[in-house]
């Protein structure tokens, strides 16, 4: 099978999901057999450091539609999702989570939405199966993001997505460091569907997001894409100003009619409010800064350690891919186009032989 002959891409980031990943790979490869379309995974290895690698290549060697993108190191969800999106082939491309939360078999309900002209489909946990606090927070994440940045989206956080391939070239282009999926694509002015699809318990293994975790995550989310937090306190900053001026106006009233009278508890709790909210500020400012520091570094957004696919494909990446395929054999600080940074050789195992 030769590269353009794939017509759909499924990309899996995994960390640490050794207890997941024979059931995952075996339901998505059984659902996109049934599509009767040519296909491929692309499971990115973000660093893990339990069995999950060796069980990939032992899946792979019996099946080389199965492609291994191994990280050098942990670099998180978004930047694996990248790396995987930077070595599709397909012409539709999917992501979806490695704990079976959202099973495969949805996969075809987005597939569905594509083919009817929509640019992205983005998967909507409908009765998610979290726990109370984990589902209201998600809610109220929502409703902030969708305020602070204008993204209407139904479910910002469900893994279940669907592109087009023209997106996902527009997408691994992108040379910024903080990245929020729904984001960039809004940004992009595609046309984007959402599909309820179902939502299950975790099969095995641990949620790597706790609420700490989950917290700074939003945060992230918020500050990476809009500078909402700051005009927010920007604002707060004058309202708290003119109540200053209101409070020191009353009290310079009250001396001038009832003499020297003690407003010491006013000024000292006015003070505390002000002093917050100018570290509040300070600490945005501060956050937006680091990000600005963050991207003078010029530092890829991932580096792969190292590509497992077919012997065919290995000959194949040798000649030249899509537009800004070949990027992925070049030693540079970052990708020109902004998908990472790779060694001037990857390391390129072959596997297993495609079924006939």
């Amino acid at each position: 099978m030769m590269l353009g002959d794939v017509e759909i891409s499924v990309v899996i980031p995994v960390y640490n999901e050794e207890p997941n990943l024979r059931e995952v790979i075996a339901r998505t490869v059984a659902v996109l057999e049934g599509l009767g379309r040519t296909f491929e995974i692309v499971a990115v290895d973000d660093g893990s450091h339990d069995g999950s690698v060796a069980l990939l290549e032992e899946l792979q060697r019996k099946d080389a539609r199965l492609r291994i993108v191994k990280l050098m190191r942990n670099f998180g969800q978004t930047p694996a999702m990248y790396a995987g999106f930077a070595h599709v082939r397909g012409r539709l491309v999917f992501s979806i989570d490695s704990d079976l939360q959202n099973p495969p078999e949805e996969l075809v309900k987005l597939l569905a939405k594509l083919d009817e002209g929509y640019d992205v489909v983005q998967g909507w946990r409908e009765n998610r199966q979290d726990t109370v606090w984990r589902r209201y927070a998600s809610k109220a994440m929502n409703a902030l993001v969708s305020w602070s940045t204008g993204i209407h989206l139904r479910d910002l956080g469900c893994g279940l997505k669907g592109y087009r391939r023209e997106v996902i070239d527009h997408m691994v282009r992108f040379s910024h460091h903080s990245r929020y999926l729904p984001a960039e694509i809004v940004w992009l002015g595609v046309r984007i569907a959402e599909v309820p699809v179902e939502h299950r318990e975790r099969a095995g293994g641990d949620s790597k997001y706790g609420i700490w975790t989950l917290l700074r995550l939003n945060f992230d989310m918020i500050s990476s894409v809009t500078t909402a937090p700051i005009k927010f306190i920007g604002l707060v900053g004058w309202l708290l100003s003119l109540v200053g001026f209101g409070m020191g106006a009353l009290i310079f009233e009250k001396r001038i009619v009832y003499g020297d009278f003690n407003q010491m508890a006013s000024v000292t709790a006015l003070f505390f409010i002000i002093a917050g909210v100018q570290m509040i500020a300070t600490g945005l400012m501060c956050e937006y800064m680091s990000r600005i520091y963050i991207e003078a570094q010029n530092k890829p957004y991932f580096v792969v350690k190292e590509i497992i696919e077919s012997e065919e494909d290995t000959c194949e990446a040798t000649d030249a891919d899509r537009p800004g395929a070949g990027r992925r054999r070049q030693r540079q600080p970052r990708n020109p186009e902004g998908a990472g940074a790779e060694p001037a050789a990857v390391p390129r195992r072959r596997g297993g032989r495609r079924p006939s």
